[in-house]
């Protein structure tokens, strides 16, 4: 099969044909180029239709000027969408494969703990969701849909109903649904003109192309209703020690000395009422290597103990603070509802905010310069731990024992609003860089004549969009292991 073009945005893929088999002809909307012939769509739009037979049965041939096409005639990677099987294909296994994801995963869940397995299970989840609304809308759209895959790569695992192909792939690096017609530079036969992305209604296509982030969206406020909700907030004035931390030289830590033991509850440091556990924390913090006097209620008994505060660095400020070395436990108040959908809202106004700086010139050259600063354990309170964080990041805080069950839980929620807010930036290769091609060819169109812009213009874009990103994922991931917050 090969696919040559006419015009600055004609893209026509086409093979030989022979006695048997008449010749196949792939089209693409778009302005007529004075092709012989000429045909138009059912909605009466034009449409470039080059054939060439072949009585051999082989390839045709043909030379043609493309314009966004790479010069073997094929789509710009960038853009590029995996092949589509024959009609008679019915599905492919790969044992090997699939017994490697799958030792992946347990090697995670030895490895790294059931809570970090978990952690990667939602955001697996979370890819599969962001399709499934694309996959959802486009059906019900009348769009057709040809492949529903999870992960990247080779084929795993597939089988095929109707017209779509579901299934695995080996590289778990995100997912894909892929629908006929997404642009000019995305060809396809006659007969799935009415059916091609390209060619439904604006609505249609903002609905198919946003559905991804609007299950961002739906998955958030899920995971903080059931955060505030179901499980409930931390109440910052019912607390007690929940566990003893160490010191990274191995010495005891001043709660070690006091013999703090996990249960106890500091009601009060120096005469100062620490019913509020931020309050014995900020007073700590204000005495490194000063001797203090905690006052402990344990079981049905109170006791003092006076023990002298450690001095450690304090990456925040530059020089030192306090530290007991304790952890709280917090007893949980079930809120309202409205809560959730606050915390949504601050969450979408926050990403909103902070891309720009994700994004910025700064940024990349933080990361940068991290890349070369060696290997260091990150103080979670430093204002280096503000850097950007990958997934394995992320997992990594997400699966630490300290943290209770709804630290993953609103990690994952604030994840998902992050990633759909980003992935609704106007520029492509993200589902906002179409949204924002469908809003302009809906402004240029008239009546009867609609208006197909030429995707291949913005190739420059979408290559500057995919360095900028993968520079981030690189540096991120790296820095999350030679540097890891925690």
């Amino acid at each position: 099969m090969e696919r040559i073009t006419s015009g600055a945005d004609d893209v026509v893929r086409l093979h030989g044909g022979s006695a048997d088999r008449p010749p196949t002809t792939f089209i693409s909307p778009g302005v007529d180029r004075n092709m012989t012939p000429s045909a138009h769509d059912s909605a009466g739009q034009p449409l470039d239709v080059a054939v060439v037979s072949g009585a051999d049965g082989g390839r045709s041939s043909a030379t043609a000027v493309s314009n966004g096409t790479e010069a073997d005639g094929s789509v710009p990677w960038v853009l590029a969408e995996p092949k589509d099987t024959d009609d008679d294909f019915k599905g492919q296994t790969n044992p090997v494969g699939l017994i490697l994801i799958a030792g992946l995963f347990f090697l995670l869940w030895n490895q790294a703990g059931p809570r970090s397995f978990f952690v990667v299970l939602g955001l697996v989840l979370m890819i599969f969701l962001h399709e499934l609304g694309h996959y959802a809308t486009a059906k019900w759209t009348g769009m057709k849909v040809t492949q529903f895959f999870l992960f990247m790569g080779p084929r795993l695992w597939s089988f095929k109903r109707g017209e779509t192909e579901y299934g695995i792939r080996l590289l778990p690096l995100g997912a894909f649904v892929r629908i006929v017609g997404m642009s000019n530079l995305d060809p396809f036969p006659p007969e799935d003109a009415p059916r091609a992305y390209m060619n439904k209604s604006y609505p249609k296509r903002m609905l198919v192309i946003t559905a991804g982030s609007m299950m961002h969206f739906i998955q958030a406020v899920v995971l903080f209703f059931i955060v505030f909700s179901v499980i409930g907030q931390n109440d910052w004035t019912k607390s007690s020690v929940g566990y003893i931390e160490a010191l990274t030289d191995g010495q005891d830590t001043p709660s070690v000395v006091a013999e703090i033991a996990p249960g106890d509850d500091i009601v009060a440091i120096d005469g100062n009422d620490t019913t509020d556990w931020r309050d014995l924390v900020d007073y700590i913090k204000e005495r490194p290597g000063e001797e203090v006097t905690l006052t402990v209620t344990r079981d049905d008994s109170s006791f003092d103990r006076t023990v002298t505060l450690a001095e450690i660095p304090d990456e925040e400020s530059g020089g030192t603070r306090g530290y007991l070395g304790i952890g709280p436990s917090f007893e949980r108040t079930r809120v309202s509802p409205v809560n959730a959908m606050t915390t949504f809202g601050e969450t979408i106004w926050a990403a909103t905010t902070s891309i720009p700086r994700f994004l910025s010139p700064a940024t990349l050259s933080e990361l940068f310069t991290l890349m070369f600063q060696g290997q260091a354990e990150v103080d979670i309170e430093s204002e280096e731990a503000q850097r950007p964080v990958s997934l394995v990041g992320a997992v990594r805080i997400a699966g630490e024992e300290r943290f209770d069950v709804t630290v993953p839980l609103m990690l994952l929620g604030i994840f998902n609003v992050f990633i759909g807010v980003l992935n609704l930036m106007p520029l492509l290769p993200l589902d906002g860089g179409h949204a924002a091609i469908a809003t302009y060819e809906r402004l240029r169109s008239r009546k009867g004549r609609p208006y197909h812009a030429d995707v291949a213009k913005m190739l420059p874009v979408a290559y500057a969009v995919v360095a900028l990103l993968g520079f981030i994922m690189i540096s991120t991931v790296y820095l999350d292991i030679v540097r890891p917050i925690g």
